[in-house]
């Protein structure tokens, strides 16, 4: 359905969650064409967001052998015209850094949106997010303490936004590096361990979630905790809180030297919350759009009126129409549906494109037994046919439809994959 054909990622290479971050990846607007669960197979595309952008296109590197003289002649310009000229371009990256909030999602995300997508992957080896329609993942918001030695470090997660209906389960993914020291590494034995525990609040205790052994950590790592059966009791609060530590026979160690310092992380670093859920409503797109745009219908046609006027090109005056020819019976039709021609590409991740389909044609009588009318549908049509004044002819709509995946940022900038019913007309018939 999607523009390009992608190649769903190894199983083995899945391994459920783990898939380590690559130091040095740029924050990307949407998916390459080919996609992979390797994060060195996600470059960035040609379009990136505003601030790496403004980065990349420095004129440092760019200057001639006259720019001493540029700088000169610029001296002499009145204040006044530098001072608004300053002003008109910081109002419009403050609009463009509004417009487009440098949001990454992990590599977790794009290999899980490709797995599940693709139908490649056997999806119950993927556990919940087999079983799940919706998956939405949340960036840590905590900073680590400026401290000489850190024995514990707190996660914080704001879950606000997230809709507590038909939750199947909920994973903490924490990035551990590599050691950049060999002489610093741990003694193996299993005498070592990450223990995950819940935050004081008020008369809430701290209470030990989980206490799992360091594995080989010459290389980096995901840790993955399933933190369930705590989620179920701590859903309808707005924010979680988890602390971390490791201990080695009885003896914290400092974080930072066993690579789970947050300092100078990118974005595909951070810890990050996972929250799987598979509601029976069907979830309507429109409400998504609406987040973006208001709250009421008005204020959402304006939205998409203005967005597609932003991205359409000069339309050409059309010649006289010719005569009209017999119209098609009901039949599927193709629908190229662009995101990108939207406007929507600064927050659908992928499909950036899709096959919708549509139906079309005239349903007379008598009519095709492959449009599967209702017995309805043939007598109005019958009806119809002897007295078009009398009963109007019964309407070419989807008799069947499929869904597709969805991967985008949600008004609250967290990264969602959902599965929207209803998306692709199969088949279509007379009612």
């Amino acid at each position: 359905m999607c523009g390009g054909q992608c190649a769903a990622p190894d199983p083995a290479a899945l391994q459920l969650h783990h898939v380590p971050a690559q130091s040095g990846s740029k924050p990307v607007r949407a998916l390459p064409r080919t996609p992979s669960c390797s994060a060195s197979r996600f470059p960035p595309l040609s379009r990136i967001r505003a601030g790496a952008l403004a980065a990349l296109r420095s004129p440092a590197h760019h200057q001639s052998n006259s720019e001493s003289a540029r700088r000169s002649a610029a001296a002499h310009q009145p204040q006044t015209a530098t001072r608004k000229t300053a002003k008109t371009r910081g109002a419009h990256e403050e609009k463009s850094a509004r417009a487009h909030p440098l949001v990454t999602p992990h590599d977790y995300m794009l290999s899980l949106y490709w797995s599940l997508s693709s139908g490649q992957v056997n999806t119950s080896a993927l556990h919940e997010a087999g079983m799940a329609n919706t998956i939405t993942s949340f960036v840590d918001k905590g900073q680590d303490e400026r401290l000489p030695l850190l024995r514990r470090q707190r996660y914080y997660f704001n879950i606000s936004s997230l809709e507590k209906e038909g939750l199947l389960g909920a994973e903490l993914h924490i990035l551990r590096k590599a050691f950049l020291d060999p002489h610093k590494a741990l003694p193996s034995g299993g005498a070592t361990s990450l223990r995950l525990y819940t935050c004081a609040t008020g008369k809430q205790r701290v209470t030990l979630l989980h206490s799992k052994p360091f594995e080989d950590h010459s290389v980096p790592k995901w840790e993955v905790f399933n933190i369930w059966k705590l989620f179920k009791n701590f859903k309808n609060m707005p924010q979680l809180c988890f602390e971390l530590e490791a201990v080695d026979r009885g003896r914290q160690l400092d974080l930072r030297s066993v690579g789970l310092g947050r300092s100078g992380r990118q974005t595909k670093e951070k810890a990050f919350f996972v929250a799987f859920s598979r509601t029976k409503k069907h979830g309507l797109f429109y409400n998504e759009i609406k987040a973006r745009s208001g709250h009421d219908n008005k204020t959402v046609y304006e939205y998409l009126f203005t967005q597609r006027r932003m991205r359409r090109a000069p339309v050409s005056r059309a010649k006289k129409p010719l005569a009209k020819s017999p119209k098609p019976r009901c039949n599927r039709k193709q629908l190229h549906v662009n995101f990108k021609e939207m406007g929507w590409d600064d927050w659908i991740i992928a499909p950036l494109e899709y096959e919708a389909f549509h139906c079309d044609g005239v349903c007379d009588f008598p009519i095709r037994s492959h449009l599967e009318p209702t017995n309805h549908a043939i007598i109005q049509t019958l009806m119809n046919s002897m007295d078009p004044r009398s009963t109007p002819p019964t309407c070419c709509v989807p008799t069947r439809l499929s869904p597709i995946s969805i991967l985008y940022i949600d008004s609250a900038n967290n990264v969602v994959y959902k599965q929207y019913e209803d998306m692709v007309v199969e088949s279509c018939g007379c009612r």
